[in-house]
């Protein structure tokens, strides 16, 4: 244990080292896509603030608290709150892998994710500092704290709208360890949250479209599932990013929209889809994917007790379902899918028994995590010198070979991937408790 607690700590030493390291090779955290209207926000100048953007808050305000607090400026503040976000995160997720029965190798498969700088370098948006907020949450989750967690939809909502969400995976999953005083606590708590942020945001500018936010929203939909998955480029009279004359289009009255139309057919949004599924978390998905896959002919699984990842399983599906309709920045939209891979993954290891981890077969598992680290440096050194076409084929032969070698190491019968010390083998004293009273 003392070994392992030290690879943990070398491990989350690194991630953050990588982020820092992030930061120092990019000419400025402060200029990337949409900073702009955070650091509006945190400087009070709701006249560079437009909408949807102003319905995110809370962090912004943090980090002019932080840099009012210290006599520091509004970047120093962001440059804080990402690290204290950073830190909160990765507090969280290793403290689970920590005391899950997932091999070791798996703590420096998951320090070395492309997902660390990624998010470091884009510490200026909600993202880091909602993904603190999230870990805290699945943190009272994993202790079955649930009206705390009821609770925490205030911040989450403050934050980002897509907390609504977040709220639904909480009482999808955790219908069974909620009382109704919970599921009340966590409704009001969101609508209490989106009520504040209203406020917050009175004197923010209007979206691109001028459009009613709930309308812009609902409408995002269609048009990015239009973009990324049918390939027919959208436009409209109002948002011309793609083109500027459409080769078809259709005449509507809706506010200022008043012609729709398409520019022409593009396949760039399924590379993206396609290369950031296969790359941004290197092979992890694949090694969920398939212990869910083998886990779930065990009768009594984790999946079916344990909130925590019933959880994160359910809201990281719901983050991939819903990342090609929500916009374009597929890979930071498919980073939202996180709990699933950090978190989720370790706890299903639980019903793997010790024999199956330790045998001789786990060489394949040691394998596995080469060709997992290979995948991860060529999606950050290799992919942008190469076509997508060689690169989809390289990352999906990676993906071949790993899948292979997760079925001779992990391919044991059900009663051998049962028998995991105990560990999972049935529901949690305090889950059984939890479901005997009605909870």
């Amino acid at each position: 244990m003392p070994l392992r607690l030290a690879a943990g700590l070398l491990s989350m030493l690194f991630c953050l080292f990588a982020a820092m390291h992030a930061i120092a090779a990019r000419e400025s955290v402060f200029v990337t896509a949409d900073a702009r209207f955070y650091l509006g926000i945190a400087r009070g100048d709701y006249s560079q603030v437009m909408q949807p953007f102003a319905l995110r808050q809370l962090g912004a305000i943090f980090a002019a608290a932080l840099g009012h607090l210290l006599h520091a400026s509004v970047e120093e503040g962001f440059v804080l709150e990402g690290m204290f976000s950073l830190v909160t995160l990765l507090m969280v997720i290793y403290a689970v892998l920590l005391r899950s029965s997932a091999p070791g190798w798996l703590l420096a498969a998951i320090a070395f994710l492309p997902f660390w700088p990624m998010l470091m370098k884009e510490m200026v948006l909600p993202d880091l500092w909602y993904s603190a907020l999230l870990a805290l949450l699945l943190l009272l989750l994993k202790n079955e704290k649930m009206l705390a967690a009821s609770l925490m939809m205030f911040p989450l909502m403050l934050s980002r709208e897509s907390t609504s969400l977040t709220l639904v995976c909480l009482l999808a999953a955790g219908w069974q360890w909620l009382r109704w005083r919970d599921r009340w606590v966590a409704v009001i708590s969101a609508l209490a949250g989106a009520i504040v942020v209203k406020h917050l945001a009175l004197h923010a500018q209007p979206n691109l479209e001028h459009l009613p936010e709930t309308i812009y929203m609902l409408a995002k939909v269609p048009w990015n599932f239009s973009n990324n998955v049918l390939g027919l480029v959208p436009w409209s009279n109002v948002n011309q990013s793609f083109c500027s004359v459409p080769i078809w289009k259709l005449p509507v009255q809706f506010g200022p929209v008043q012609t729709i139309g398409i520019c022409g057919f593009s396949s760039l949004g399924w590379m993206k889809i396609t290369s950031t599924m296969l790359n941004e978390f290197g092979l992890l998905p694949l090694l969920m994917a398939f212990l869910w896959w083998r886990r779930r002919k065990i009768p009594e699984s984790v999946a079916q007790s344990d909130l925590l990842l019933r959880f994160t399983l359910l809201y990281g599906v719901a983050s991939l379902a819903l990342a090609p309709v929500l916009g374009t920045w597929i890979s930071r939209l498919v980073g939202y899918a996180w709990p699933m891979y950090l978190v989720a993954l370790p706890l299903q290891f639980q019903p793997v028994s010790r024999s199956v981890l330790l045998s001789k077969r786990a060489l394949a598992g040691t394998g596995f995590f080469c060709l997992h680290l290979i995948a991860v440096w060529f999606s950050i050194y290799q992919a942008i010198r190469w076509t997508w076409t060689i690169q989809v084929t390289v990352e999906f032969g990676l993906w071949v070979a790993g899948y292979f070698l997760l079925r001779f190491w992990l391919g044991a019968g059900k009663e051998e991937l049962g028998s995991g010390d105990g560990v999972g083998a049935g529901i949690p004293p305090a889950n059984s408790a939890a479901l005997a009273t009605g909870r």
